[in-house]
């Protein structure tokens, strides 16, 4: 048996999974909090975490940002480590944490081959018109700026069960990954043509505290005209912005529906902006593509809240998207939510980024 240890190092937790790479089987998985904001520290917390695992045969990591530099998973070595670290600029929450399990395991098992696995790669297929930003030509060739996208691990999951679930892959699909971190993307003949988060995380809907896209004007008047400083923005649109910032009353979707339906006219209008924003970029997403054949929803919203699917499918009646309400109220699993004679299917999907890391270690490690 060949045994494959993922870790998926992200801002505040470190999750894991022991996973057979013939069957696809979990032998053991777990969650753990970090205690430490420092990477060092961070990294002695993932060696206690390897102490409690079965002995592995290869280790993936979920890397959030490869930048123009990987397109793909890769081994990691010390020139891999190196490109990680200085990316870490773009993902200051989520690349020093990989890099915390990397060293952890370089430590306890130098002799243990580690696998890279970026989700950034999935969008690299993305054409440069979409993929580029109407700056000055200068700067996107100076400082390498252009939409780099995320979620891809679980995007290319739920394409790949959209095949098992349909039969093929739709030509044309739209992916919503609702979680804390929210984006949609278009993805044609199974390859990413758009996505809605960019150079960052940051931009795109809105999200748990995260602001989504802005007028870049606005965050100028803040500067110039209010003296909020470059830290009171990051802060503020990083980790206070959102439904959290709206609402006031948590940046968790089931927090703020319970107050909305209590009567708290903020947490109702920090919903309705949340499912206008998701309306906006999935029709967004639908005029790239020319249609839609699918929409899959993935992640911890799009998996859990049957409100939010109605409320964004109902908007799309017009092309023919339509939802079996029983079925929607209570999927069994991976499913297909809409009626059987509807013309566009609508997918529930449970995110599995752990199988798409294993899957591209077995790619890169020609693992059987």
């Amino acid at each position: 048996m060949t045994r494959v240890l993922v870790l998926n190092a992200g801002s505040s937790s470190l999750k894991w999974s022991v996973l057979d790479a013939a069957t696809e089987a979990v032998a053991v998985q777990g969650t753990d909090s970090w205690a430490e904001q420092d990477p060092g520290r961070r990294a002695a917390e993932a060696r206690a975490v390897l102490r409690r695992l079965p002995a592995v045969d290869a280790v993936g990591h979920r890397v959030v940002h490869g930048g123009a530099t990987f397109r793909e998973a890769v081994v990691v070595d010390a020139g891999v480590r190196t490109a990680i670290a200085e990316l870490a600029a773009l993902a200051p929450l989520h690349n020093p944490a990989a890099l915390a399990g990397i060293d952890a395991v370089a430590e306890a098992w130098p002799a243990r081959a580690q696998v890279a696995a970026f989700d950034t790669a999935f969008h690299a297929t993305m054409p440069d018109a979409a993929a580029f930003y109407p700056v000055p030509w200068d700067w996107t060739q100076r400082f390498g700026l252009r939409r780099f996208g995320f979620h891809g691990l679980s995007v290319m999951y739920a394409v790949r069960r959209a095949r098992g679930l349909l039969g093929e892959v739709p030509r044309r699909l739209v992916v919503c990954h609702l979680g804390a971190g929210c984006s949609v993307t278009a993805v044609q003949e199974g390859r990413s043509v758009d996505t809605s988060m960019g150079f960052t995380p940051l931009e795109g809907v809105m999200m748990a505290t995260r602001s989504g896209s802005l007028d870049p004007g606005l965050l100028l008047y803040l500067q110039q005209h209010q003296g909020v400083s470059v830290a009171d923005l990051d802060d503020a649109l990083n980790d206070r912005s959102g439904l959290l910032g709206v609402s006031g009353v948590a940046g968790d979707l089931r927090a703020v529906l319970a107050a909305a339906d209590g009567g708290d006219e903020r947490a109702r209008l920090a919903y309705a902006m949340f499912i206008h924003g998701l309306v906006r970029m999935v029709g967004a997403m639908v005029a790239v593509l020319g249609g839609v054949d699918a929409l899959i929803f993935t992640g911890g919203i799009g998996e859990h809240s049957p409100r939010v699917r109605r409320d964004v499918a109902v908007t799309f009646a017009y092309a023919g998207l339509r939802l079996d309400a029983a079925t929607n109220e209570a999927p069994a699993g991976d499913m297909d939510v809409a009626p059987g004679d509807a013309a566009v299917r609508v997918l529930v999907v449970a995110a599995r980024e752990d199988l798409a890391v294993l899957w591209e270690v077995k790619r890169v490690l020609a693992l059987k």
